[in-house]
């Protein structure tokens, strides 16, 4: 699978989306995507990983950020921004 996940970051940085890695895409398959799959095989799984659109990574991004317990206002300085 390491070669449909490299091939699919290769994609997304094709496409503009450079600040896509595979331990991101990785992290979503698990986390996100496969959650709830009983059992795929291998073959299941490499068709899935080269069918992802942006969009699905991206709305699991956003997800994320909002579940996330980091807050803006808990920096203390706005330089952290920067």
């Amino acid at each position: 699978m390491s070669k449909e996940i490299k091939m699919k970051c290769r994609s997304f940085h094709e496409d503009g989306y450079n600040a896509v890695d595979e331990a991101q895409l990785l992290n979503y398959l698990i986390a996100y995507r496969w959650k709830d799959k009983a059992k795929l095989s291998i073959k299941e799984c490499k068709s899935d990983i080269l069918h992802i659109q942006p969009n699905d990574f991206f709305d699991y991004q956003q997800l994320m950020a909002q579940t996330s317990p980091f807050r803006f206002n808990d920096w203390k300085d706005i330089q952290d921004l920067l």
